[in-house]
């Protein structure tokens, strides 16, 4: 039997188009020169930023001055941090990614992405203090959207260390006893999910350690805003703290969860089951309160109990006199007024509960516990200008998805994740995306919020957050 023998000729990459056999059908493999990036939705990202300044203004005012000629430019070195804790960055080695991306320049006017060790020098040359200030000065405009009254809730988070960190210390770490650690303390505008307070500390603090300074920051920093409640968990209901906001009428009221002590339980069993309200009806709550001075305080508080029926264990079965009760209970204590009732009281603690989905957010999508280097200086600067990004994501993906909050694992995919061309012809630069169906429609629709936001306010304007869409589906406009 004859044998046909075939020749085909492939050239060297870059000399000519591959041909490859495929399920599909034989499918050509070449070569292109055009700028490709598979960030296509950074464009109104960068819109964005230009628009409010920010970035620009933190430039153009850095407490560094830096002389040498081949020094990279302060903003430079600031966008290639920040998009990369944009697009999911977890360390600095993570800025390599955006290197490789030739559209970046383009989009963000930056002579090139800097490398990370320019990146962890520059962070390093900036002293904490000067740094908190700095970054806190330019994030005011982000807070014109906050309401003129907010509630902050408070909480700490640990962050293990497996290096020689400056400032990582041995404490509380119920994930890695005896590992050292940071612990620092934030807080969050409730019902924003935007997180304007950040302090650095040391793993060898408690949640109420520097609580104090940290108010006085967020005093400072948040400008006309007022703080109407301070909530936090079982960590802040110290003594001083409650004191501090005791000391004067015009300060803000407090809510903080109280742990279930030896102190708090005598007084818990002195109550007697008329002061309960409700039924003990299995799985409904039922409320008392009473005032109480547990050692350590000063003074008398007034406390909340909660406590849910979640079962009886019968007498037959424990060979005992009486049945046995099973509850859950919460404590809490507070300084509103009487006229704010004990259900309202424990409603209040309840809506705390999405900031720790904030937190959650933080740590497992922001990278928030990755940026991390031996010089404490870098690390903290790091931290809030991750922060900075976090909060700036949130309020730009309000013009995207305006009816409810979309995480980042969720928004990156479906809103940064695009794949694009950049192609240009003289002075004209074009980016062209692909996408298709009900999401781009989402896409439009967001992206003419976005425009109409641009076109209607001014750049660095207070308020940086879209009203709700008109009932004819059209964009709204922005008030100034």
């Amino acid at each position: 039997m004859a044998q046909t023998k075939t020749t085909e000729v492939i050239h060297p990459l870059g000399e000519g188009d591959f041909s490859f056999s495929t399920p599909g059908g034989r499918v050509r493999l070449s070569v292109t020169k055009d700028a490709l990036t598979p960030f296509g939705g950074l464009v109104p990202w960068a819109a964005y930023m230009k628009h409010i300044g920010i970035v620009d203004n933190l430039a153009a005012d850095c407490p560094v001055k830096r002389t040498s000629p081949n020094a990279a430019p302060v903003y430079d070195v600031l966008q290639s941090f920040m998009l990369t804790a944009l697009t999911d960055g977890r360390r600095f080695s993570h800025i390599e990614r955006m290197r490789e991306d030739p559209t970046i320049p383009e989009l963000f006017g930056m002579e090139a992405v800097v490398g990370d060790d320019t990146v962890r020098r520059f962070f390093k040359s900036v002293d904490p203090a000067l740094g908190a200030e700095w970054i806190a000065r330019h994030a005011k405009p982000m807070w014109g959207a906050l309401p003129e009254t907010i509630v902050l809730d408070w909480d700490s988070t640990v962050q293990p260390k497996y290096g020689h960190q400056e400032g990582a210390e041995v404490g509380y770490n119920p994930g890695k006893p005896g590992r050292r650690s940071y612990h620092p303390l934030l807080a969050v505008v409730s019902r924003t999910r935007l997180c304007p307070i950040y302090r650095f500390r040391s793993g060898n603090t408690v949640s109420a350690t520097q609580w104090e300074e940290a108010m006085a920051d967020a005093e400072r920093w948040l400008g006309e805003r007022k703080v109407s409640l301070n909530r936090g968990d079982l960590g802040f209901g110290h003594d001083a703290i409650m004191a501090w906001h005791e000391a004067a009428p015009a300060r803000p009221k407090f809510l903080f969860k109280l742990k279930l002590t030896t102190l708090v339980r005598s007084a818990l069993h002195r109550l007697k089951e008329s002061d309960w309200q409700g039924p003990a009806t299995l799985g409904a709550c039922q409320i008392a309160e009473a005032r109480i001075q547990l050692t350590g305080w000063k003074a008398s508080r007034r406390v909340i109990f909660a406590r849910t029926l979640q079962g009886v264990v019968p007498a037959a079965d424990r060979a005992d006199f009486w049945d046995q009760h099973k509850h859950e209970f919460a404590v809490y204590v507070t300084n509103l007024p009487e006229d704010v009732n004990g259900w309202q009281i424990q409603e209040l603690y309840r809506q705390r509960a999405d900031t720790e989905n904030v937190f959650d957010e933080l740590k497992n999508q922001w990278g928030f516990s990755g940026f991390c280097a031996k010089s404490r200086a870098t690390t903290e600067l790091a931290a809030r200008l991750l922060l900075m990004v976090y909060n700036l994501w949130t309020l730009f993906v309000r013009f995207i998805v305006p009816q409810k909050h979309t995480e980042a694992k969720r928004g990156r995919r479906w809103f940064l994740l695009i794949a694009a061309r950049l192609v240009q012809s003289g002075r004209q630069k074009e980016v062209q995306v692909s996408i298709s169906g009900g999401w781009a429609q989402q896409l439009r629709d967001g992206y003419l919020r976005l425009h109409e936001w641009i076109r209607t306010t001014a750049p660095q304007l207070k308020c940086i957050v879209p009203e709700p869409p008109s009932p004819t589906g059209g964009p709204a406009q922005a008030g100034a």
